[in-house]
């Protein structure tokens, strides 16, 4: 199900303008007012690439890899944005999101090959 709410997402984001979409099983929450020329269809593919993630790990272990991948990724020195990219959850959602069959096609735990 697909929420539409920049509310929602300042709300938990903590307020962050940057966050376009996140998934939390079993929804896709996409803000409202996505900057011009970003289309919704490439971030909810990004985003139901994430919520397969979830249910493959049974939702909270997701999120704990998650967190810790991100706080590792800080300790060890790299920068916000750096860490964030660096999640091997975000590197499958990046590499996949404009290819419409990839769910389709997609193995269980692909994210383990980035």
């Amino acid at each position: 199900m697909i929420i539409r709410s920049t509310g929602l997402i300042r709300a938990l984001s903590f307020g962050s303008s940057s966050i376009l979409a996140l998934a939390i099983f079993p929804f896709i929450i996409l803000r409202r007012d996505l900057p011009e020329g970003i289309g919704p269809k490439a971030i909810i593919r990004h985003e139901k690439i994430h919520l397969r993630q979830q249910r493959e790990l049974l939702v909270a272990p997701f999120y704990i890899w998650y967190a810790a991948s991100y706080i590792l990724g800080r300790l060890r020195g790299k920068g916000h944005l750096e860490a964030y990219r660096d999640i091997r959850f975000e590197r499958e959602a990046e590499a996949n999101m404009d290819d419409e069959e990839y769910l389709a096609r997609r193995r269980p735990r692909a994210f383990l090959r980035y």
